[in-house]
């Protein structure tokens, strides 16, 4: 079997997880080295709802410290200030003015009465200033950042053309409304060594490894010809080799003008045997084709 190393890796010393999750991110963990996080690809990168998190508790933590510092003065220091009624309240006044001066508000009935509050509060005018400028270009790296939102079916199959020919098949779709043109999909085979635990690539030809446009669903589909690294394999042969399928999609995106990727696989025991995926779309009443993304998953069992 030809094998062709896509960048996962060849030589193991023990058998691995699959190579790339659903999400499409590599089981690769690196240590050691000059190595590093990269704070600004972490914050692009992670979901929203983390991101909004890091930005809500950087801002309540900044304020509290600036807060610390004005109480550290002493709230004689802040003149406007209501008489202190405890320190649970002395400190929401200082930190409501820290807010107050880090937002650049300044309502004015609390204002620095003294060099040291001035400074501070300088500071802190500084420093808003420079995390909102921050804030707003990470805002717009996310925004800008084109991504592809493919819907893979959560199962590929095993099923047979009319003429008899075994084939492989996996069924994608778009879930978002913007124009994907060019798709094209390339598709390995990654198999293990029972002996070494190395593990082999081999290219799966496709029925056809590019469409011009993307409205649908797709399946793409490998023949398990002869000459095809999956021939004559069974379902314990799969699970012997530890098979995988790995997916690389490409397209250009009109909406950002530019390409998108996506990537997944399917391992042994995420293959259906026998099976063939039901159509997905129908024809509505107005002449249009309806797609139905929750129907990208179902598989029947093939006929006699």
């Amino acid at each position: 079997m030809a094998t062709m190393d896509p960048g996962i890796g060849e030589k193991f010393s023990r058998r691995t997880k699959r190579a790339i999750n659903h999400d499409g991110t590599f089981n690769v963990r690196r240590r050691g080295g000059p190595h590093r996080q990269d704070p600004y690809q972490w914050l692009i990168q992670m979901e929203w709802w983390s991101f909004i998190g890091v930005v809500v508790v950087f801002f309540m933590v900044l304020n509290m410290v600036f807060a610390g510092a004005y109480l550290a003065l002493g709230l004689d220091d802040l003149p406007g200030v209501a008489a202190p009624h405890g320190w649970w309240q002395d400190f929401l006044s200082a930190l409501f003015f820290s807010i107050q001066t880090f937002t650049s508000v300044g309502y004015g009935h609390v204002y620095p009465g003294s060099n040291g509050s001035g400074f501070i509060s300088s500071v802190e005018a500084l420093v808003g200033v420079l995390t909102f400028a921050l804030a707003t270009g990470l805002l717009y790296g996310r925004f800008s950042r084109p991504t592809a939102r493919i819907h893979f079916s959560r199962t590929a199959i095993i099923s047979r053309r009319p003429d008899g020919t075994p084939c492989l098949q996996f069924r994608i779709a778009n879930q978002r409304n913007n124009t994907l043109i060019n798709l094209q999909a390339r598709v390995l085979l990654k198999t293990v060594d029972p002996s070494t635990s190395d593990q082999i690539y081999a290219l799966l030809p496709l029925e056809r490894n590019e469409v011009s446009f993307f409205p649908l669903s797709w399946t793409v589909v490998h023949d398990i010809t002869p000459e095809s690294p999956l021939h004559g394999l069974t379902a314990e042969d799969y699970a012997r080799l530890d098979a995988e399928i790995i997916i690389q999609l490409k397209g250009y995106d009109d909406t950002f003008a530019q390409d998108v990727h996506a990537r997944n696989s399917y391992t042994h025991d995420e293959i259906e045997w026998h099976r063939r995926y039901v159509r997905a779309y129908e024809v509505d009443d107005d002449g249009i084709a309806v797609l139905d993304l929750d129907q990208v998953h179902l598989t029947e069992a093939l006929g006699n």
